[in-house]
């Protein structure tokens, strides 16, 4: 033990450090205590206490003034941390009854009936082990290490908020760029439609007036002719007939020609291009993409807690409902593609009825979202079709293809398009081809028969349901990464993620949906033909609710709530 007044430069362990020194960063060893100030003093500190006239009546003591049975010689064990309540008051009693501390007026007011309270310096030695506070401070250590870890993650989630904050700006600017674009191919088409009426209507005036011209040179020919005649009455007889003649004829075009024309070309706004932008606040809605959820990956199997069955039929279908595409839009609408009724349908899952819907031009296969506000549209005439999801949807423009189009997905501006044989293609936003994967790495065929299209929320992989091979994987270059069988997956017709690791597969001749972990394997089936699932052609994952939602060969969509 180290000497009075000297301060603790190797790891010594006092039974008793100085207050005040303790208050000031230093650890002395303590030789006195002072009851009236009710803290420890070392020896430096003593002489100071000494030396100061209005503490000169302070009761000191030291160690021969108090002997204990764990120490034969030593100052008393006294606390010295003052009440956060009552601040002149020091941490001195404990109650048994509630195992707590306090100051002497915490007990009277809040301990008042318990029975065992005590003076802490009584029952110290009896109460206390100094393997407690071993425990104690390697919890404290853990908790502050996990407080630490927890703090750096925050920040670290701050500076990622910011910066999605400004792609999100970025993203908006971009979208108004792009309504730009689209604004001024209106203006360039409205003005050449102006251009094409006023040559059409300076072509009938030029020659309207070109008829004018001719008829007054025969009105000036017959004035000279019936000028020169003066003399020759035969000849003068001839003209006047001749002049009458060509005054008929003159009078007739004058009737047609002298008609009011309007010469004016004006141009009629649609104000259904007003009523439509004023209907909107922003150009979306914001979303909080919980980064937690992808940091905790689920490791164990959904379980079925509730199936309802969503009826997608409405008033003027003639056919019989078949959806072979379906997708979530950002808002969590479900959009659902209606072969046979040629219709694009928005749903509400949690009223479970059909919102509005709007007609495509040829028979609908596969859907994605491609922004808040736009879907995209695989046709069975090779073309994408283009849908607005404003309040009401309306469909846009086109994009015309040279292959057959049935499953679609959008990732980083680009269409991933499969065509229902052997091959998908990845397309740019205006119909350019910009990659075609048909063959593994071996050069072999990679698919058979491509349905739907997913992506990992995790890293660049792509997911593609392929009928007869099954579910196959590969990554952002097009290279071939895993190809998923198994004998309860029978013909493999949608996928979709649930965003934390985990795929849902679905099998259209299984009749069921099974789980597949971020390891590639095999998890467990989630839905099967038990729960009444009838030939499955798409899957979607809605997050927020925890729902499976699967389009059958029927008019009923299964809404599967999870857990």
């Amino acid at each position: 033990m180290a000497s009075g007044g000297c301060e603790n430069t190797s790891d010594e362990i006092f039974n008793f450090k100085c207050s005040p020194c303790m208050a000031n960063n230093r650890t002395r060893e303590a030789l006195k205590y002072c009851v009236e100030c009710q803290g420890y003093c070392c020896k430096e500190c003593t002489d100071i206490h000494n030396g100061l006239p209005g503490l000169k009546g302070h009761t000191l003591l030291d160690k021969s003034n108090y002997k204990s049975s764990r120490l034969p010689a030593g100052l008393p064990a006294v606390p010295t941390e003052r009440c956060c309540k009552h601040e002149t008051k020091i941490v001195d009693m404990y109650c048994g009854n509630h195992d707590e501390v306090g100051c002497t007026t915490c007990m009277a007011l809040n301990h008042r009936s318990c029975a065992d309270v005590q003076s802490i310096p009584d029952i110290v030695d009896s109460k206390f082990q100094t393997t407690d506070v071993d425990k104690i401070h390697q919890k404290l250590q853990d908790l502050k290490i996990m407080m630490e870890k927890i703090m750096n993650t925050r920040q670290r989630l701050i500076e990622e908020l910011k910066k999605s904050k400004t792609e999100a700006v970025m993203a908006i600017k971009d979208f108004r760029k792009e309504m730009e674009t689209i604004l001024e191919q209106l203006e360039n088409e409205s003005i050449k439609e102006l251009e094409m009426k006023l040559k059409k209507e300076e072509s009938k005036l030029l020659e309207e007036k070109k008829k004018a011209e001719t008829e007054l040179d025969g009105l000036k020919q017959a004035v000279n002719d019936l000028k020169k005649s003066e003399g020759n009455k035969a000849q003068q007889f001839v003209s006047l007939k001749m002049s009458l003649k060509s005054i008929a004829k003159t009078e007739d075009v004058s009737r047609l020609l002298q008609t009011s024309v309007d010469a004016n070309i004006s141009f009629s706004f649609d104000p259904a291009i007003f009523e439509f932008l004023q209907q909107f606040k922003t150009f979306g809605s914001v979303r909080h993409d919980s980064a937690t959820a992808l940091r905790s990956p689920r490791t164990t199997v959904y379980s079925v807690k509730k199936i309802e069955n969503l009826n997608i039929r409405v008033q003027n279908d003639s056919q019989t409902c078949y959806v072979y595409g379906s997708c979530l839009t950002d808002e969590g609408s479900l959009l659902l593609a209606d072969y046979y009724n040629e219709k694009i349908k928005r749903a509400d899952i949690v009223n479970m009825s059909v919102t509005d819907y709007c007609c495509v031009p040829g028979r609908p296969f596969g859907i994605c979202s491609t922004s808040k506000t736009e879907a995209a549209v695989c046709l069975n005439n090779n073309i994408i079709q283009f849908v607005s999801l404003g309040k009401q949807m309306t469909t846009t423009r086109q994009m015309k293809l040279n292959h057959h189009c049935f499953g679609i997905g959008y990732k980083d501006d680009k269409l991933y398009i499969t065509d229902n044989y052997q091959s998908i293609y990845i397309h740019d936003m205006t119909g350019n081809v910009l990659q075609t994967v048909t063959q593994d790495n071996a050069r072999q065929s990679l698919f058979s028969n491509t349905r739907t299209v997913a992506f990992s929320d995790i890293d660049d992989k792509v997911f593609v349901a392929s009928l007869a091979k099954g579910l196959v994987i590969i990554d952002g270059q097009g290279k071939h990464c895993q190809t998923f069988t198994d004998s309860e997956l029978q013909w493999a017709s949608g996928v979709c993620t649930d965003r934390k690791g985990n795929l849902f597969v679905s099998g259209y001749n299984s009749k069921n949906v099974i789980q597949i972990g971020r390891d590639g394997k095999k998890m467990g089936v989630v839905v099967n033909s038990s729960d009444g699932l009838v030939g499955p052609e798409s899957v979607c994952f809605d997050t927020r609710q925890c729902k499976l939602l699967i389009t059958q060969r029927n008019e009923t969509v299964k809404v599967i709530s999870l857990h």
